[in-house]
């Protein structure tokens, strides 16, 4: 009966802790895998901003295309700050006139802020290329195509990087929107070939 209670007893005790030692090579263990993990937690990251942002601004110009045909007035998608450019979010505006550059909606008009998506993140890189130069923003005409200010037809691409991942935003003359990678498909472009 003697040495089976000692023998319980040790059991018990052996099992009721880990040693420093072990707990140190379980923690090593663990920092060498983390470290191989971050590249591809990193990589995964940079591909889903890159997506959700290319979704968004794609969104983002339908409900512009949408609410000028539908409502019948004159629509602009635009950096939400002229100086900042797109990184700094954008901004879904209407307004009486037309409109090629970026500007806030004037206090006493009938300009209405529709939508504004907030800042991205910083290590997201964003170009926008129209087709008329010295162009920053769409603007829809009331039938829902996309216009300059003079009435010449608009058609521009945004392009959002970050690291390897690139996505583009096409808009085409007639308004549409198209969300392309020019790694998997050809006919994406270069983004001055809107």
């Amino acid at each position: 009966m003697g040495p089976c209670i000692l023998l319980a007893m040790t059991r018990v005790a052996w099992q009721a802790g880990v040693t420093l030692a072990e707990l140190t090579m379980v923690l090593a263990i663990l920092a060498i895998l983390a470290v191989f993990a971050m590249p591809a937690g990193l990589d995964w990251w940079r591909r889903e901003t890159v997506i959700v942002l290319a979704d968004r601004f794609a969104s983002a110009a339908s409900l512009a295309r949408a609410t000028a045909r539908n409502r019948r007035i004159w629509v602009h998608l635009g950096p939400r700050e002229a100086a900042s450019g797109w990184s700094a979010g954008w901004a879904l505006y209407t307004t009486a006139s037309p409109r090629t550059w970026a500007a806030r909606t004037a206090p006493d008009t009938d300009d209405v802020l529709i939508a504004v998506s907030p800042p991205v993140v910083p290590s997201v890189d964003f170009a926008f290329i129209s087709s008329q130069k010295g162009v920053d923003t769409i603007s829809y005409a009331p039938v829902g195509y996309s216009r300059t200010s003079n009435g010449a037809p608009l058609s521009g691409t945004l392009t959002i990087a970050s690291g390897a991942h690139v996505r583009r935003v096409r808009i085409n003359f007639a308004g549409r929107v198209r969300v392309c990678n020019p790694a998997t498909d050809r006919s994406c472009g270069t983004g001055d070939d809107s």
